[in-house]
């Protein structure tokens, strides 16, 4: 898991540097919406070609709880203010904050597991469970999604080349 911190990394830092990811005119408002009571969500960037957004930030109030509910895409979360705890579906592997050369801890399906500021970890495609902020301050976590060409994202087509 410790590598494939450095390859998500970079194609996030791509992803927001290509010309295909830009602010969608009209699209939520500076600050973000509730999508649950308690839980804001805040677009970071879209894709073209995608309503939703491929990252953005949700904030949990304090004593709120989330159901996670399974959708096709891989989606690395890193928190980054506060505590959650998840229960999830799906065996996952978690990454503490500064744990350069550790290979993550191993979290099995349904076995509850907190997040710290810096910790992240990467859910799998349809992967479901819950988030809860048990803390007394908000907690954010940033996510990445990326959704697998057979899921619906279209493939990129390639420039065509004239012909004389």
């Amino acid at each position: 898991m410790h590598r494939l911190f450095p390859i998500v990394t970079l194609l996030l830092v791509l992803s927001l540097l290509l010309p295909t990811v830009s602010a969608q005119d009209g699209g939520p408002p500076p600050g973000g919406f509730e999508i649950a009571p308690g839980v804001t969500a805040e677009a970071l960037a879209f894709v073209e070609g995608r309503d939703e957004p491929s990252l953005y930030r949700l904030t949990f109030a304090p004593d709120t709880t989330y159901a996670i509910e399974p959708v096709p895409s891989i989606s690395l979360g890193v928190l980054e203010s506060g505590s959650l705890s998840f229960t999830l579906d799906v065996p996952v592997t978690v990454t503490r904050a500064g744990a350069v050369d550790d290979p993550g801890e191993a979290i099995a399906a349904d076995e509850e597991f907190t997040l710290e500021a810096g910790d992240y970890t990467v859910l799998p495609p349809m992967a479901g469970g819950e988030i809860r902020n048990d803390g007394t301050e908000p907690a954010a976590v940033i996510v990445a999604d990326i959704v697998p060409a057979a899921a619906g994202t279209p493939a990129a087509t390639p420039a065509a080349t004239p012909t004389t």
